[in-house]
């Protein structure tokens, strides 16, 4: 397939603009005049479209040729078409948009899950690529950001999940949950019981998160530990206070490397940041 480059060809035009009409304007006066320019660019016939818009070019379009146009774009390393996007996002999310999900082109599936975004046509899928090896973190970071905004609409899936090695993935979305599901907590108290240290902090927040006060006992239980170390400490106490609780023993951490970082890089100033005075 062969591709128009529209965002060069417009990057041209302004180049000769911008050139003709040097300092007579302010960079912030150029940006909302390349802002305006673009938006008059989609609506320009164009020679290369038969004397059509770009507008009216993707507008034209099937959802299936949408979404190849889309892949080819990226493919092929071209510079993709804010009107492209636009008229993608501008329709329902169709059968065609979805199978780009399933594609493994991390680039391509990235923009997929821009444009789709918080359609809940695209939930089933998004919970199944939590769950699918193809994908790697920066995918599985995105699907979750979405779905934790609903995360009532894929507790089933989410479910499903724990206990397997995409848990983390699961367990962020369900602490986000707002229905009660004796399920759900069962599920964040255990992985927070069962985490390691390193973990304890990430496992703490979901806790908070879920804003159940009985995972408070788990909490000061697990601040009691010897063993806890001082950053996963912190993050146990907030979720303690998140929840409405309190932690009132003493610990000592002076041995603790991360502590004695920590108060070392607040050596010399206040509260603020700024430098004591002697």
């Amino acid at each position: 397939m062969k591709l128009i480059d529209f965002d060069e060809k417009f990057n041209r035009a302004m180049a000769r603009l911008i050139e003709k009409h040097a300092g007579s304007r302010t960079e912030e006066e150029w940006e909302n005049e390349i802002a305006a320019q673009y938006a008059r660019f989609g609506d320009t016939p164009l020679k290369e479209l038969g004397g059509e818009t770009p507008r009216r070019y993707f507008a034209a379009m099937s959802d299936e040729a949408l979404a190849e146009t889309l892949k080819e774009y990226i493919l092929q390393e071209v510079s993709v078409p804010d009107f492209l996007c636009e008229e993608i996002e501008n329709r329902p999310v169709s059968p065609a948009f979805l199978a780009l999900l399933s594609q493994t082109d991390e680039q391509l599936v990235l923009y997929a899950l821009n444009l789709i975004g918080d359609s809940e046509a695209a939930f089933a899928r998004y919970a199944e690529m939590l769950g699918e090896e193809d994908y790697d973190d920066h995918v599985k970071d995105a699907v979750a950001d979405i779905l934790k905004e609903h995360a009532d609409a894929v507790t089933e899936p989410m479910l499903a999940l724990v206990g397997t090695e995409n848990a983390p993935y699961a367990l962020e979305v369900l602490s986000r949950t707002k229905a009660r599901d004796e399920r759900v907590f069962a599920a964040l108290t255990d992985a927070f019981r069962t985490g390691s240290e390193e973990d304890l902090p990430l496992y703490a927040g979901y806790l908070a998160a879920y804003g159940d006060e009985r995972a408070l006992p788990v909490l000061l239980a697990a601040a009691d530990r010897e063993e806890i170390g001082f950053v996963a400490f912190q993050e146990i106490k907030f979720a303690i206070e998140a929840l409405g609780g309190k932690y009132e023993s003493e610990r000592d951490f002076s041995d603790d490397p991360a502590y004695r970082a920590y108060k070392e890089a607040g050596a010399g100033t206040d509260i603020f940041g700024a430098k004591k005075a002697n």
